[in-house]
């Protein structure tokens, strides 16, 4: 039932980067003729009035587009005519495009900024500091049956200190078994009790039924939440780009994904809570933003050459050529995308259905 949610949530990552060339664009006196969300037959148009653009809702409401008039390197404008993405400057024409990325890059930092702010960060306990308090004693656990409370602080094993829960488990650990005899804080009191630990149940070590204080959840200050939501974005892109370099140079293994995987792994974040799933979309939404980006003529990234070209060489790029090149790249991009839609297609759903391994 998420997954239809999840679908639109991630639609409207697509809409802003769309509402940011659009926005930009009528800065620039550029005309937008068409807004749309979705895409195939119109089922709703409207009009402003005194306004040139429609907007409207299509048959297949995910995604969405903005036709800029005179966008299309074959589209034929009059030199006169300043409303027009042709005929606009340089300047007007470079933050256009860079505006849709940039849109994606603003709302994920707005959406971290709200899960600093409003959501808070988890302050998980230093635990080789942190004293051995017991946080809650598991059901039918070794603790519990030797009389082991909660908020109870275990201080001594046998004649070893226990300064941190990092201390307890190792100590515990190499038990191998045998009884151990605990000496416990409890509300000021001394409490001695004996317990035999056991093996947990993968049997990798041997433990007695005791839990840690999980943390805290901690509402950043303003200042602190801005700071963050300007920096973990930058930060988050540049370690893109050095795994980008690594996959270009064989130094990493290749990981794309695709909007299947893209799909599943947001409904599976938000199976998990609304703070899980804001933290995923926070991060498409800055890989909407690096993708973009990309230097290939059918992405933003590729107009956005184009304009440096222009600027550097002081003429621009033909329109034969910037529509070769597009075409080109744009069905480069859609094969491979073909190819990878079946792939997670059937890795999703035709591989669990019929149990295939």
């Amino acid at each position: 039932m998420l997954a239809p949610l999840v679908i639109v949530a991630l639609s409207v990552l697509v809409i802003i980067h769309e509402f940011g060339h659009f926005i930009v664009a009528r800065a620039f006196g550029m005309r937008v003729q068409v807004f749309s969300i979705g895409f195939g037959p119109v089922l709703w148009q409207w009009r402003p009035k005194g306004s040139e653009t429609v907007y409207q809702v299509s048959a297949i409401p995910l995604l969405a587009y903005v036709k800029i008039a005179g966008m299309s390197p074959q589209d034929v404008s009059d030199p006169r005519d300043r409303g027009t993405y042709h005929n606009a400057s340089v300047v007007g024409r470079f933050f256009t495009i860079a505006a849709g990325p940039l849109a994606n890059y603003l709302a994920a930092s707005m959406i971290i900024f709200g899960l600093l702010f409003w959501g808070g960060v988890n302050r998980t306990p230093d635990y080789n500091r942190v004293p051995a308090t017991v946080s809650a004693v598991v059901a039918g656990s070794p603790a519990e049956a030797a009389g082991v409370r909660a908020n109870d602080t275990i201080v001594r094993v046998g004649a070893t200190p226990i300064p941190s829960w990092s201390s307890l488990l190792t100590t515990m650990s190499a038990s191998q078994g045998r009884p151990q005899a605990l000496e416990v804080q409890r509300q000021g009191q001394t409490v001695r009790l004996t317990v035999t630990p056991r093996r947990n149940r993968d049997g990798s070590r041997f433990v007695i039924g005791v839990e840690a204080p999980r943390g805290t959840v901690e509402r950043l200050p303003l200042g602190e939440s801005l700071r963050e939501a300007m920096l973990i974005p930058a930060y988050q892109t540049v370690e893109q780009t050095k795994a980008m370099g690594r996959m270009l140079l064989g130094r990493e293994r290749p990981q794309v994904m695709g909007p299947v995987m893209i799909v599943a792994e947001a409904t599976r974040a938000a199976e998990h809570g609304i703070k899980p799933a804001m933290e995923v979309f926070a991060a498409i939404s800055l890989a909407l933003f690096f993708f973009n980006l990309l230097p290939l003529p059918a992405l933003d990234g590729g107009r956005l050459m184009f304009l440096i070209y222009e600027l550097i060489a002081r003429r621009r790029m033909s329109a034969v050529g910037e529509t070769r090149a597009t075409s080109v790249s744009m069905v480069l991009l859609l094969g491979m995308g073909g190819v990878l839609f079946v792939f997670e297609l059937y890795k999703v759903f035709i591989k669990p259905l019929f149990g295939i391994t």
